[in-house]
């Protein structure tokens, strides 16, 4: 009996998942993280939307017309207005020009353009957004599936959140992240519970990822509170031998 009630108690020492094992960026007290500067780096494929204001009359304004004629459906559906970086990484704007913006952060774009732009346009203003700056995440999140990113420093804990959060099972020290390119596919792997991670340049997003939540491996259930967990199963050691049969 007590060989079968000591193999009980190894199972539920062995069967749990603790409050550190589901930490995100352990720290215990109050803490400033550094965190790198990450500008995404324009690629052949990316869908921009441009955008050009300035104080150039409207009679003169050939570039935003049509947009601005169809203002209903631009706003319904923005993609049918977006240029796409051709296989060089190259933007061509209908009379404007051709950019070639491979590499280029979205700011160092938008001054290119609005210097060739400026002998058409008084005072332009140049604003690029990514278009389809979409992920997908899979495996132990809350609300799995594909996920749109409004912004171009979109990271990690963001997709996460907006999928729903982790479930219990998930494994916050192995998160995988499987990014696609044209020209290759890479898979990094990143430990949330580690707050190094932030300094990662894979924690950033880029068009296209695939975040891959796996479950931890062997763990049946969660406690809350270990201190307590341990205290009732010393508890019921205690009990269990005083009513023993001498």
């Amino acid at each position: 009996m007590h060989k079968y009630f000591f193999y009980f108690i190894l199972f539920l020492s062995t069967s749990c998942i603790s409050t550190r094992d589901i930490d995100v960026l352990k720290v215990k007290n109050d803490t400033e993280l550094a965190l790198n500067n990450h500008n995404y780096k324009l690629d052949a494929g990316d869908l921009l939307s441009v955008q050009i204001s300035s104080l150039t009359p409207f009679n003169y304004d050939f570039f935003n017309k049509e947009s601005e004629g169809n203002s209903n459906l631009y706003a319904q559906n923005p993609y049918l207005y977006g240029y796409r970086l051709n296989a060089k990484g190259e933007l061509n704007l209908p009379t404007i020009g051709t950019f070639n913006l491979l590499g280029k952060t979205l700011n160092e774009a938008e001054e290119m353009i609005r210097n060739s732009t400026e002998k058409y346009f008084s005072e332009p203003f140049i604003k690029l957004n990514i278009l389809d700056f979409g992920i997908t995440i899979i495996g132990e999140v809350n609300n799995p599936g594909k996920i749109q990113i409004f912004k171009s420093e979109g990271n990690l804990l963001e997709a996460i959140g907006m999928a729903g959060g982790f479930t219990e099972f998930a494994n916050r020290k192995k998160v995988k992240v499987i990014r696609i390119s044209e020209k290759k596919t890479n898979i990094f792997f990143l430990d949330l519970t580690n707050k190094t991670s932030l300094n990662k340049v894979h924690f950033f997003l880029q068009p296209n990822d695939i975040i891959s939540v796996v479950p931890m491996n062997k763990r049946f259930f969660t406690i809350d509170n270990l201190p307590l967990a341990i205290s009732t199963v010393i508890s019921a050691i205690t009990l269990f031998l005083l009513i023993q049969p001498d």
